[in-house]
């Protein structure tokens, strides 16, 4: 790996963990440990944490020399196709890093937004993922500049799609990353185990996917929180060329 190559990465890093909610969201499993053991984690307080990791997400992406140079059309379009994909791989991280899988009484704060059956499938995922953080990160960029998480048309909104027709010019930006992703894994790890660990991190990504998608057709509160969120996406100063705040790259 060159030297420009390690900058993109320590500037992938910085920008994930400039945005991330993980302290604040372990203040909150802290809280769970040090109060009576009768606390109750309500619906509301499972939404808002789920929401700073799509917030988070979101802001971590904008903050990309790649997502700046798209039209406000295109970023609005992109993150409505690719959130759900996001939330998905981005969350179970999260929850991960937050201590949200560490102990049963943990899981509490995501409990009333999941259920049980869905928080246990997403503990399985968390331990089978490939936590590498670098990896992680990068995954998640390439994944943003992906165009095939487009998981549900919105009545009204598919005619202004600016990506519709040119999804290709996506491509480019996807491929530096991958392409990274390829490269550290042989440099972190030996060949044959960055081909076996890229193998697994694609169908641990499918299955974190399905498990999303399977979710949000299930689940009518997550559901809501998906489609609210992407209308939101439009009118959120996160995609406003004013008020992105830039990491890396051009201003």
């Amino acid at each position: 790996m060159n030297g420009s190559e390690w900058i993109i990465i320590s500037n992938v890093v910085h920008a994930f963990d400039t945005f991330s909610p993980v302290s604040d969201i372990r203040r909150t499993i802290e809280t769970i440990n040090t109060s009576a053991s009768n606390i109750q984690f309500d619906l509301s307080q499972s939404l808002r944490i789920i929401t700073s990791f799509s917030n988070s997400l979101q802001l971590f992406i904008s903050s990309t020399p790649d997502f700046k140079v798209l039209t406000t059309s295109e970023k609005w379009c992109l993150l409505q196709r690719n959130l759900l994909g996001l939330l998905s791989i981005g969350g179970i991280y999260l929850m991960r890093e937050s201590g949200i899988f560490d102990k049963p009484e943990n899981e509490i704060a995501v409990l009333p937004l999941y259920g049980n059956e869905v928080v246990q499938q997403l503990k399985i995922l968390s331990i089978q993922l490939d936590f590498d953080p670098i990896i992680i990160k990068l995954t998640l960029v390439a994944l943003a500049f992906s165009s095939n998480c487009f998981i549900r048309h919105h009545r009204g909104n598919i005619d202004k799609d600016s990506l519709l027709l040119g999804t290709f010019r996506l491509f480019g930006s996807q491929n530096v990353y991958i392409e990274l992703i390829w490269k550290y894994s042989i440099h972190r790890y030996n060949y044959n185990q960055s081909i076996q660990r890229f193998s697994i991190l694609i169908k641990r990504l499918l299955d974190a996917l399905k498990l999303s998608i399977e979710t949000y057709e299930n689940n009518q509160i997550f559901q809501k929180f998906i489609d609210d969120t992407i209308e939101q996406v439009e009118q959120s100063p996160m995609i406003n060329e004013k008020t992105i705040i830039p990491l890396w790259g051009k201003s």
